[in-house]
């Protein structure tokens, strides 16, 4: 059964919105894991929005209680944290309102680049992050 994986998009006042993949537990709400962390959304105060992105195989997603608690834990579970593990991080932007600079954003295109590359998403997924808001504001 196919699962789906969401684009979370958090408002980041001036500075470039935050996005991160969301994939519900269950397949359904919003608890769940944001890539690499449990997550609960009814505790979010920010601003968000979530866009479905992709669907991928069952067999690469192992849930999370979606508890909101956050996990120390930086062993991946599933192919979908595998996959994460070996996109490099952007690090710290000396600019954080550069819209060029290397950031969150930069990273997703990345990370979903590398899960089309392994056949874990189509390659549609990247049309969804091309059009998704850069900011998101109030």
């Amino acid at each position: 059964m196919p699962r789906t994986i969401s684009l979370s998009i958090f408002d980041n006042g001036a500075k470039p919105a935050h996005w991160a993949i969301f994939i519900p537990t269950g397949d359904q709400g919003l608890r769940g894991k944001i890539i690499h962390r449990n997550y609960d959304f009814l505790s979010e105060t920010r601003i968000y929005h979530i866009l479905p992105l992709a669907q991928v195989s069952e067999q690469y997603v192992r849930d999370t209680v979606g508890n909101g608690r956050e996990s120390i834990d930086t062993i991946a579970r599933d192919r979908m944290e595998s996959v994460a593990v070996v996109v490099p991080a952007p690090g710290r932007s000396l600019n954080p309102f550069d819209p060029t600079a290397l950031n969150c954003q930069s990273w997703i295109f990345h990370y979903v680049q590398r899960l089309s590359v392994e056949g874990l998403v189509s390659s549609d997924a990247s049309l969804v992050l091309q059009s998704a808001p850069r900011v998101l504001r109030k």
